[in-house]
């Protein structure tokens, strides 16, 4: 995940908005739209979906919508320290919310909640 193209949609992007940042996987070669999500979505977002516990938990979640990522690039995207997205992410995948591997000894998280894939869906098409 590039710092710079994620700094760059933090400053466009709005409390109650979305931003989709581009990212291509260094495993895979696969280029994806990782979804960002402002402060005010996100707080509002937990209240539907109380598995994420807090905004920063929702944040989390929603950068995993569309790719499996791995720590480092989860904490670039939301700007949370590494331990916090650590913490966060074995949270939720001790739940279940989120599914974990191993590849070159770095670890990954996908979403495997369809609740909340289908919560952020609907907050999505919502915002359009």
């Amino acid at each position: 995940m590039d710092p710079a193209v994620v700094g760059a949609a933090l400053k466009r992007l709005q409390p109650e908005g979305v931003e989709w940042v581009s990212y291509t996987c260094q495993i895979s070669g696969k280029t994806e739209s990782i979804l960002l999500i402002g402060d005010d979505l996100a707080s509002r977002l937990t209240g539907l979906l109380p598995e994420a516990e807090d905004a920063n938990g929702m944040k989390v979640l929603a950068g995993l919508y569309t790719a499996e990522l791995c720590e480092c690039d989860v904490a670039t995207l939301t700007r949370l320290s590494e331990e916090e997205v650590i913490r966060q992410l074995e949270r939720f995948a001790s739940r279940g919310t989120v599914t974990h591997r191993t590849i070159h000894g770095m670890n990954y998280y996908r979403l495997d909640s369809e609740v909340v894939r289908r919560t952020l869906k609907d907050a999505l098409e919502a915002l359009r």
